[in-house]
């Protein structure tokens, strides 16, 4: 999840290239980066974001949110426009989006996503054609354990490296430490960000395959331009703001707001815009599911 709501929107942050999801604690910059060498064997390294690129992040989310939440109508996967929550329907203000999310935490969040369709045979694939593959997630470096259990369970021996980027660092509920009254634990970590760019050079990944618009974008950006493939026919990453168009203040705006001021209709009409533009800067590819990543990489052996 896809590529998540934070405090500090990547959207504010221009270098902050890591999606998704709203999947952080906290981050421990130094353990995060097991290599910072190339790779001695292989055709490359490929670098794959976790969230709604692996697993069904925010469809675990929209099936916990019925269960938990009474918002009527249920909401729907459709309706996630953005990663932030706040700015789709039945979540309110950024306060309230923060607690609903920490509800979804304590009730299990992290252990309930499935695979996504066909990510297996397609991993599986990359792998046997000589190419290394690495994880590059906004999860924190404090989510270590748990993803690594995901991972076990459902794509072992699949990844040689998982890098955590720490995109977002203040939303979720508080350590178990800081549960029991060890809160000094916190005070202690690193909260520095890496984007999912510098994360790529550390590993001279060849490539980044992300379901994050936003994430594209500002890979695609910075220098040098990584190639990025865009993960999936996502609502959230639908459209990417053309840099050239000015951005509408409203856009900033959470749905609650935009519903209360009477300017739905206005934002869906910009957005339906973006959409139909259809702009892509150069460096980024999209690709609807994992048979087309497969396809794209063996495109690179030609």
């Amino acid at each position: 999840m896809s590529d998540h709501p934070t405090t500090q929107t990547r959207a504010d942050d221009p270098d902050n290239c890591g999606q998704p999801d709203p999947l952080t604690i906290e981050n421990d910059a130094d353990a995060a980066v097991p290599h910072t060498h190339p790779h001695p064997t292989g055709k490359g390294v490929l670098a794959i974001d976790m969230d709604d690129v692996l697993c069904n992040t925010n469809q675990t989310i929209v099936d916990m949110h019925h269960d938990l939440f009474d918002v009527s109508p249920p909401i729907t996967l459709d309706e996630f426009h953005h990663y932030l929550y706040w700015h789709n329907r039945g979540w309110g203000n950024q306060t309230q989006t923060v607690e609903m999310v920490s509800q979804l935490y304590r009730n299990g969040l992290m252990d309930r996503p499935r695979l996504v369709p066909g990510a297996k045979e397609g991993l599986e694939t990359l792998k046997k054609m000589g190419y290394t593959l690495i994880i590059i997630t906004a999860r924190s470096e404090s989510q270590r354990e748990g993803t690594e259990e995901w991972l076990a369970q459902n794509l072992p021996d699949i990844f040689d490296e998982i890098h955590f980027t720490g995109a977002f660092n203040h939303l979720i509920p508080a350590t178990k430490e800081e549960h029991e009254g060890h809160a000094a634990k916190r005070a202690v970590v690193s909260h520095h960000k890496r984007t999912k760019h510098e994360v790529m050079m550390q590993t001279n990944a060849l490539l980044l395959v992300d379901d994050s618009a936003e994430n594209a974008l500002t890979c695609a950006r910075l220098e040098p331009h990584k190639q990025v493939l865009l993960f999936g026919s996502y609502p959230w990453n639908a459209e990417i703001r053309n840099p050239a168009d000015p951005e509408n203040p409203d856009d900033k705006k959470t749905y609650v707001e935009l519903e209360k001021e009477g300017k739905l209709d206005e934002a869906r009409q910009r957005r339906q815009k973006r959409i139909d533009e259809a702009w892509l800067p150069q460096g980024v590819t999209r690709v609807k599911d994992w048979n087309e990543v497969v396809d794209y990489v063996k495109g690179l052996d030609k």
